[in-house]
């Protein structure tokens, strides 16, 4: 051995046992860190390729803008693609027709065809006199790639070669979150064409009619996007500008309110995670140094000087990192990997695509980064403790550091063993901010993850009323008789059936003060009624009850704009009925809102009474366990041609609420366990780095039991003051967070004190509190006197 760093290998392996936990800490931190950034860019990746593929590759649209001004954008640098959109009779309020079936027009550029959007077959031509068609176009006019299709309109026929034939659905979300469809998501006996903007121009200018021309713009890779776009904004003031909220946000350039409000928590998390890494692995090292204050006191006296005290600390400390770091990464890319697996094979859909074995950069990088980092900066605080012992220190084997205490144990008010334990962890200041800090942030992050369960549960809901199948009116069709419902009750693979009828806008009359003249009224089957307490759907201080029948009670939809409340009354039609309950929010808008509108909830016997109305406006169908596609599509054959048919079983599948949910509470069981460990962890060797104090004291006559008592002491001052600051801290950011992404969408939704989880936490951080005592205190028990005497 050359020199004292030879050391650190031989010293790794005689305290092998010794630095397990230490290891444990480092390889558990970086593997949280590296499981939660890879999972989180490679969701961030599937969403965005999703996104490109059903919703396009653009960035923004801009209304309100000239050719010129159109052609200059087209010419930037920072531009890849752009093109103009535009789209008549969506509504079918045109006259344009193909064999008499109504048909949407719509005019694109070819960088809309190639570049921006995904939907057009790859040999398909947009030239003059061409067009592609909505694949349903093939059913309802009999026509297959290559024949011609004629377009009537009031001025004239226009003849049409087909190339091709749109796939897919595709739809995106603008800055207002209302989705707009851009491929044509034609209604029932529709079909959509797709015409170069030239030709669609064209006919507009001869019909006399006008679109809203959108002009669609993909940025390059290498645009300093959020400049560009600020540029843009400012060249062009009168113009409109629509972003593409979900690639913007990816890019980190969304002027979105909602996007910017998703920002701030994910950042805040990470730090948090971040944190935990630190004070983990900080903790972990300040206890092993000072476990081992008589070693470099000795060392100190062989002739090695503080600097190098310091790098023997920190070099030993990256020692570790060889082997830890890279089994955390290991850890946390399987872990990504598997829950890739999971969101593959048992969710699907825009899950489909994504490469399950895929390396993440981002993750393999901050965990790396995390781990050797924070080893490096947690290891130069007790190396320069270790510096400052003296050898006369280590030689006699008194104190830690020479040093005296300034205060001594108080044994007035506590028994002896319990003031000593309380002494110890009150001795160093540093100590107990890093183990008391570190089971505050265990709390923290538990706390904050627990606002993300609730925000799926109102995202992804497991609502009993949702539907397989939607049945509704047609515009401008006849409404749906109940004898329907009793056929479609009848059929193979169906479970349930049950219909809404719907009367908007009703004369009526409140007994509080409103600024509405009028209410919408919904009517529920009674099975509607009996799912709304089940769902949680329903304020306190209502009487559903009241409600079934012809009872002349109804509920309300609650909504912070409108002041009516249980007990009010409405005039309705002629007759009075009275509000017995408030709906907790609107089951019929995206944000359960109803913007001050009346709504009111009725049985279908008060609604017949109220309305004379008996058909239903909406069917809705739930299908049996093992019902089959062609069971659904016999539905489809009843009522095709006469109402809209919507199949929605995918969007009833709650697999994907499943997989998140388990990476949610995976992560939040990780948070637990890392909490666990650390706890054992750091009472362990802050008793051995007191192990002579201990033998000491069982020379001079303390038992076994006032042993165990001072650990737990000890122990019980971490673990309080940990609770104290990790609840202090915890429940603040655990509101914000709520403020941010649960409040800020669904108003209606209000952070209350989570009792339950703070119990939760509060409970298993004493538990695992207590079974930390255990360990280190049998330990010392069955030592001998003289063995724990003469321990280094």
């Amino acid at each position: 051995m050359k020199s004292y760093l030879g050391l650190i290998p031989i010293s790794a392996k005689v305290r092998r046992r010794q630095n397990r936990m230490t290891l444990s800490c480092i390889i558990f931190a970086v593997f949280l860190v590296t499981g939660i950034f890879s999972i989180g860019d490679m969701l961030v990746r599937a969403e965005t390729d999703n996104v490109r593929k059903h919703g396009g590759n653009w960035h923004i649209n801009l209304e309100n803008i000239s050719e010129e001004e159109a052609a200059f954008i087209a010419g930037r640098p920072d531009v890849a693609a752009a093109s103009w959109f535009d789209m008549v009779n969506m509504d079918k309020d045109r006259d344009y027709t193909i064999d008499g079936i109504q048909t949407v027009l719509c005019g694109v550029e070819e960088p809309f065809r190639t570049d921006i959007m995904t939907y057009f077959p790859q040999d398909a031509s947009l030239k003059e006199g061409e067009a592609i068609l909505t694949p349903n176009a093939r059913a309802l006019l009999g026509v297959s790639e290559g024949d011609t299709v004629t377009l009537k309109s009031p001025a004239g026929n226009y003849r049409f070669l087909i190339t091709g034939f749109r796939s897919g659905d595709s739809h995106y979300a603008t800055d207002s979150g209302v989705g707009e469809t851009t491929a044509l998501l034609v209604k029932g006996e529709q079909v959509g064409m797709f015409l170069h903007v030239n030709s669609f121009r064209e006919i507009l200018s001869a019909n006399g009619d006008r679109g809203n021309p959108a002009y669609y713009v993909q940025f390059s890779a290498k645009a300093r996007i959020k400049r560009t776009l600020a540029g843009i904004k400012e060249q062009f003031p009168e113009a409109k500008i629509n972003e593409h909220m979900i690639l913007l946000a990816a890019a980190g350039a969304s002027e979105n309110r909602t996007a910017k409000n998703i920002y701030a928590p994910i950042i805040l998390l990470s730090l948090f995670v971040l944190l935990a890494g630190v004070l983990m692995i900080s903790g972990s090292l300040s206890s092993a140094i000072a476990q081992r204050t008589q070693f470099f006191g000795m060392m100190r006296c062989i002739g090695m000087s503080k600097k190098q005290v310091i790098l023997f600390v920190e070099l030993e400390a990256l020692n570790w990192c060889k082997t830890a770091v890279p089994g955390g990464i290991i850890l946390g890319t399987a872990a990504t990997w598997i829950l890739v697996f999971l969101l593959q094979y048992f969710v699907g859909g825009e899950f489909t695509g994504m490469t399950a074995i895929r390396l993440s950069p981002v993750g393999i990088i901050s965990g790396a980064v995390v781990g050797i980092l924070t080893v490096l900066l947690a290891a130069r605080a007790p190396a320069k403790k270790a510096a400052k012992v003296s050898p006369a220190a280590a030689v006699s084997g008194i104190g830690d550091d020479g040093k005296q205490k300034k205060h001594r144990a108080n044994t007035k008010v506590m028994k002896i063993e319990t003031a000593l334990g309380a002494s110890h962890a009150l001795s160093s200041k540093r100590s107990l901010f890093l183990i008391a800090g570190s089971f505050a942030l265990s709390i923290i992050l538990f706390l904050c993850f627990c606002v993300l369960t609730e925000l799926f549960d109102i995202m992804l809901p497991i609502k009993s009323y949702s539907a397989d199948i939607d049945i509704s009116v047609m515009d401008g069709g006849e409404r749906i008789a109940p004898d329907l419902t009793e056929e479609i009750r009848g059929m193979n693979g169906v479970k349930r059936v049950f219909g809404r009828q719907y009367a908007a806008a009703v004369p009526a009359q409140f007994s509080a003060e409103v600024d509405r003249d009028a209410a919408d009224i919904i009517s529920y089957d009674d099975i509607q009624l009996d799912w709304i307490p089940k769902d949680g759907d329903m304020r306190k201080g209502g009487d559903l009850q009241t409600v079934y029948g012809d009872q002349g009670c109804v509920l309300c939809i609650w909504d912070k704009d409108v002041p009516l409340n249980v007990g009010d009354t409405v005039s309705l039609s002629g007759s009075t009925v009275k509000i017995t309950g408030m709906m907790t929010s609107n089951p019929f808008s995206n944000n359960g809102r109803t913007d001050g509108d009346v709504i009111l909830i009725c049985s279908r016997e008060t609604f017949i009474r109220l309305t004379k109305e008996v058909n239903y406006d909406i069917v809705c169908v739930q299908m049996a366990p093992g019902s089959t596609d062609e069971d659904a599509e016999a539905i489809h054959d009843l009522v095709r041609g006469r109402y809209e048919y919507s199949d929605r079983r995918e969007e009833a599948d709650q697999s994907t609420r499943f997989v998140f949910e388990l990476f949610v509470y995976g992560f939040l069981s990780i948070i637990a366990l890392i909490t666990v460990l650390n706890i054992v962890n750091s009472i362990s060797m802050s008793v051995s780095a007191r192990i002579r104090q201990y033998g000491v004291m069982r020379a001079v006559g303390m038992d076994g039991r006032q042993l165990t008592g001072m650990i737990a002491a000890e122990t019980a001052v971490y673990a309080i003051t940990g609770c104290i600051a990790g609840c202090g801290a915890g429940l603040p950011l655990s509101r914000l967070l709520y403020d941010k992404l649960v409040t800020a969408h669904f108003p209606y939704f209000t952070w209350t004190v989570p009792v339950i989880p703070v119990l939760i936490i509060l409970l298993f951080v004493f538990a695992a509190a207590l079974a930390a005592v255990w360990a280190p205190s049998k330990r010392i028990r069955e030592m001998a006197v003289t063995e724990t005497i003469s321990e280094l």
